[in-house]
């Protein structure tokens, strides 16, 4: 295979990676041994996302004519990309730790989240919300509050009578 049909294969697979994913971050790898790299890799792979080190300009030609195209302005020296495909919290959260963990300059350049364009600053903020499942134990619980009040409410009023009655029963029985 020549040097112009393997640049297209890795320019597609990229292209189709890309097309799938729901959360995208540029980073900068440089620092991180191969070692760490698999690793970073293995613990990402677990929660459905990719991490990639290419080209820029391969890169650019895989984001061309797609909605993620925005993330050209952070292709700039060695290049590596957080690509998820399911939940868009946790490989953010992942990479985010590992790099504070191993990199002396942990440099996330920015990112790409629901058609919107993310700051440095705007990833790392992503990666400090709760999982998905914690969100949404916290919104069942927000939804379940005001019902548990209006069940308690309603049933009140009954109670108070079934205490009543027990109370005339006890001083029937004495008395």
């Amino acid at each position: 295979m020549g040097k112009l049909a393997q640049k297209q294969e890795t320019t597609e697979k990229l292209k189709k990676k890309l097309s799938l994913a729901t959360v995208a971050v540029v980073a900068d790898p440089r620092g991180l041994t191969v070692a760490e790299l698999t690793r970073l890799r293995k613990e990402l792979f677990v929660e459905g996302a990719d991490f990639t080190v290419a080209k820029n300009t391969l890169t650019k030609h895989a984001l061309k004519d797609s909605d993620q195209a925005v993330l050209e302005a952070y292709l700039k020296g060695p290049t590596a990309l957080l690509i998820g495909r399911a939940d868009q919290v946790t490989p953010v959260k992942i990479l985010t730790e590992f790099l504070k963990k191993n990199k002396k300059e942990n440099e996330i350049r920015g990112g790409f989240l629901d058609g919107k364009l993310l700051t440095a600053a705007e990833v790392d903020q992503l990666a400090k919300l709760p999982p998905i499942e914690e969100l949404r134990g916290k919104l069942v619980g927000a939804i379940n509050s005001p019902l548990s009040g209006i069940v308690a409410a309603l049933s009140s009023p009954q109670r108070g009578l079934v205490n009543v009655l027990d109370q005339y029963a006890k001083r029937l029985q004495e008395g």
